[in-house]
C-alpha cells in the first residue's frame, strides 16, 4: 500500500470514521432530529464521525507521546489502551458538555440516559468504537507491512 497508509494513525481515522459513522446513525434515536431531513441527519452524523475520527487519532498521538512509542498498537498492553481511551473519554466529556449547552450544538431526546447533564450513550461509544477502530487498525497496518 502507499507510504502514507504504513502509519497506524491513517488507518485508524479511516476505520475510526467509518465504525463512528454507524455507531453515529444507530444512535440518532437519543438525539432530537425533529424537523431534520434524512440527508441533514446522514450528513451531521457524517461530521460526527470525522470529529470522532479525529479525537481517535488525537488518543492515538496522546498514547504514543505518553509511550515514547509511535508503534505501541503493534505490542499493545492494558495501560497503553487505557491511556488511549482515558484520553478519548476526556475529549469526549468536554466535547458532549459544551455541545449540549450552546445554541449551535445538540440536544438529547427523552431516550437518552444522563449522568451529569452528559449522555452515557456518547461515552459508551468512546469504550466501543474506539477499541473496534484500534483492533481493525492493528489487522490492517500489519497486513500493509507484512505486503
Amino acid at each position: 500500500m502507499g507510504a502514507k497508509l504504513d502509519r497506524p494513525e491513517a488507518w485508524l481515522a479511516i476505520h475510526g470514521f467509518l465504525v463512528a459513522f454507524v455507531w453515529e446513525m444507530f444512535q440518532m434515536p437519543f438525539f432530537v432530529s425533529a424537523g431534520l431531513s434524512v440527508w441533514q441527519v446522514t450528513m451531521r452524523c457524517g461530521l460526527a464521525s470525522f470529529g470522532d475520527a479525529g479525537i481517535m487519532v488525537i488518543a492515538y498521538l496522546g498514547t504514543s507521546w505518553i509511550k515514547k512509542d509511535m508503534t505501541w498498537l503493534q505490542r499493545p498492553e492494558r495501560l497503553s489502551l487505557i491511556a488511549y481511551l482515558a484520553i478519548g473519554l476526556a475529549i469526549t466529556v468536554v466535547v458532549e458538555f459544551v455541545a449540549v449547552r450552546v445554541p449551535w450544538g445538540w440536544r438529547y431526546s427523552d431516550l437518552m440516559p444522563e449522568i451529569f447533564g452528559i449522555g452515557l450513550i456518547p461515552l459508551l461509544m468512546w469504550v466501543v468504537v474506539p477499541l473496534t477502530s484500534l483492533a481493525l487498525t492493528a489487522r490492517s497496518a500489519c497486513a500493509d507491512r507484512n505486503g
